[in-house]
């Protein structure tokens, strides 16, 4: 349509039309910026989201290995002082000579205690080592060597066990089961019986033995009252209660 320049109703038509134009043209400029920045923001969001996420699982990975290395350094600890014991008793007593971790006094002799030498001490430290950094089968294999090499050494209990643990962390709870019962078995009077019964009540559980899981930790609750072990028992039994096995 043409403007004429004398018609002031027109031009102000087409002045009009021209300023609507330009706004409409604005509102969608403005409104396909806004829409941008609004993705932006939401992928911003979403990559700080990321970051939480993974600092989380991090910090939780963390706490996982901090515990485990606290436990295995309390572990370490405890045999320190165990052997300490055990050294100073035996250094009053004449060994006795066996073939294997079970061989028996002769008639009317008194066993001595089992000790610990330099040579077993530090191969068992060696191989805990292996278990500490998460080398498992390392670890096994390092520990039964060092039941063969040494089956009189006072470190044969907590080799056993650690070779249960190390299977345990890799999803073969036979194997662990059958370590954890040799401890609970062959070395009653071990610091790591309690633990050992214990794991194999987890075992059971595991393997969805659920009737003799619940009977191997209760009797973890009954034989160790105030323990850690029958705490932690205790959990396991309401949990299978709360699952409903």
């Amino acid at each position: 349509m043409t403007v004429r320049d004398d018609d002031p109703y027109a031009v102000r038509e087409r002045q009009l039309e021209l300023r609507v134009d330009r706004l409409d043209q604005l509102f969608k400029n403005n409104t396909l910026e806004s829409l941008a920045q609004q993705q932006q923001q939401t992928q911003d969001q979403l990559r700080e989201l990321r970051g939480d996420v993974e600092v989380l699982q991090h910090n939780m990975d963390l706490s996982k290995q901090q515990q485990r290395d606290l436990y295995l350094d309390l572990d370490r600890r405890l045999q320190k002082l165990e052997l300490g014991v055990n050294n100073s008793v035996g250094a009053t007593a004449a060994p006795t000579v066996g073939t294997g971790a079970a061989a028996t006094a002769a008639p009317g002799s008194i066993a001595a205690p089992a000790t610990v030498t330099g040579g077993d001490q530090a191969a068992y430290q060696q191989n805990f080592a292996l278990l500490k950094q998460g080398r498992y089968e390392d670890a096994i294999d390092g520990f039964t060597g060092f039941i063969q090499k040494y089956p009189q050494s006072a470190l044969v209990p907590n080799a056993e066990f650690w070779m249960g643990e190390a299977n345990y962390q890799m999803s073969d709870f036979k194997g662990a089961l059958v370590n954890f019962q040799a401890v609970v078995q062959n070395y009653p009077q071990s610091n790591k019986a309690a633990d050992a019964l214990l794991k194999v009540g987890y075992c059971q559980y595991e393997l969805r033995n659920w009737k003799a899981a619940r009977k191997t930790l209760t009797s973890v609750e009954q034989k160790y009252p105030g323990s850690s072990a029958a705490r932690l028992a205790k959990q396991r039994l309401q949990r299978i209660g709360k699952e409903g096995h």
